[in-house]
C-alpha cells in the first residue's frame, strides 16, 4: 500500500513541520520528550505488523487508511522517538555555523557532530582561521 501525496497534504505537512521544529529547538531533554510525546499522541497510532507489499514483516505506526501527511507525521514521530531514546536525546540539533539554520540528526558514533554538512564545517573552520590570523597580524 502506497500513499499518494495530494495537494491538501502540503498544508498538513507544513503544519507538522512547524510542530516538528519544537522537537529540534527544545532546550532540554525533558522538553524534547514532552514535545515528542505530544507528536506521538497526535500522529502515531498503535503499531501494527504488516507485510502488505511482500517486502517482509515490518511495523507501521499509522492507520491503514491514513493519507500521505498523516503517514509522514506518524512515521517521523515514531522513528524519531525510537532513535532518540536509543541513541540519546541530544542527537538532534541545529548546525553550529551561525548563519546556517539547518537541523540535522547526529548519526556519528560518539555523538559529537556539530555541523549539518562538511561544507558548513569547512566554512566555519575558514572563518575561525581568518579570525585567528587577523589577531596575530598574519597575512592571508
Amino acid at each position: 500500500m502506497h500513499c499518494r501525496a495530494m495537494r491538501k497534504d502540503l498544508e498538513q505537512v507544513c503544519e507538522f513541520l512547524e510542530l516538528w521544529t519544537a522537537v529540534v529547538d527544545a532546550g532540554t531533554e525533558t522538553k524534547r520528550v514532552l514535545v515528542l510525546n505530544e507528536l506521538l499522541t497526535r500522529f502515531a497510532t498503535s503499531p501494527s505488523i504488516t507485510n502488505h507489499d511482500g517486502s517482509g514483516w515490518h511495523l507501521h505506526y499509522r492507520d491503514a487508511d491514513a493519507g500521505f501527511a498523516a503517514t509522514l507525521a506518524g512515521a517521523t514521530s515514531a522513528a524519531a522517538a525510537h532513535f532518540l531514546t536509543e541513541r540519546g536525546m541530544q542527537r538532534i540539533r541545529r548546525c553550529a555555523l551561525d548563519e546556517c539554520t539547518m537541523a540535522f540528526v547526529d548519526f556519528s558514533r560518539p555523538g559529537t557532530q556539530k555541523y549539518c554538512t562538511h561544507r558548513c564545517a569547512n566554512r566555519d573552520a575558514v572563518r575561525r582561521h581568518r579570525a585567528g590570523s587577523a589577531g596575530t597580524g598574519a597575512r592571508p
